[in-house]
């Protein structure tokens, strides 16, 4: 049960996380509400959403593992990578829709389905009751493991950063600053080629309109008013 309740929460999570990216008003709504609005922001969305994934993976590895069958985790995988690397390319401005974001989740989703099946059949048949997958036992090294989640808990923290930072050094925003000082400049944003989120989504590209008040993109400074926008 407690490996279901892992998964579900990852998927969740990663699926919230992709949601505030991609624009989906009642996520967006909802994040908003919560006081949470901070996280409408791409370098933040990013390691959210591989955290939130991997947390799922990991719940499918296990429980794929205990009943000896892997091929739900390695289909999950493979969806989780498409997903990920989707939304890094949406993110930067490198791809210009969400469909790999929608196709990999949807593969994750459904490795997640395929060992949840196999779990209830495996259940099903068995005389006995489903063996729960082994917790720590006696006998185990207490300061080795302590070392070790220490190192692994710095590998993440640092892989987590690491993802931050490409996010934010390669979106179309960042890369335009790096040419010269520059100004946000409200309303001259065609649709899908607007910098940075707004509170209507949290990436850049997703503008629906034209010259949305509410869309800005990064300009040359003392250029935005001269091209009929507003400087923000």
């Amino acid at each position: 049960m407690k490996e279901i309740v892992k998964q579900l929460g990852g998927m969740f999570g990663a699926g919230v996380a992709a949601a505030c990216c991609l624009g989906v008003p009642v996520v967006l709504g909802a994040v908003g509400a919560v006081g949470l609005g901070f996280l409408l922001y791409d370098p933040y969305l990013f390691p959210l959403f591989v955290a939130f994934a991997a947390l799922n993976l990991w719940g499918l590895f296990r429980s794929a593992r205990a009943y000896g069958n892997l091929v739900p985790f390695w289909v999950g995988l493979a969806g989780g990578i498409v997903s990920a690397a989707g939304l890094w390319l949406l993110m930067t401005g490198h791809s210009p829709t969400g469909i790999p974001v929608y196709a990999g989740l949807g593969v994750l989703v459904a490795g997640t389905i395929w060992a949840g099946l196999n779990t209830r059949k495996a259940a099903a048949c068995a005389t006995e009751p489903v063996p729960e997958i082994p917790e720590i036992g006696q006998g185990v090294d207490i300061s080795k493991r302590l070392t070790t989640g220490a190192a692994l808990g710095i590998a993440v923290a640092a892989a987590m950063y690491g993802m931050y930072k490409s996010v934010e050094a390669f979106t179309p925003a960042a890369q335009q600053s790096a040419g010269g000082e520059t100004e946000k400049c409200f309303g001259v944003a065609k649709a899908g080629q607007n910098d940075c989120s707004t509170a209507k989504h949290g990436c850049n590209g997703q503008a629906t309109a034209d010259f949305d008040p509410e869309e800005y993109k990064l300009v040359p400074k003392g250029t935005c008013e001269k091209i009929g926008g507003k400087v923000g």
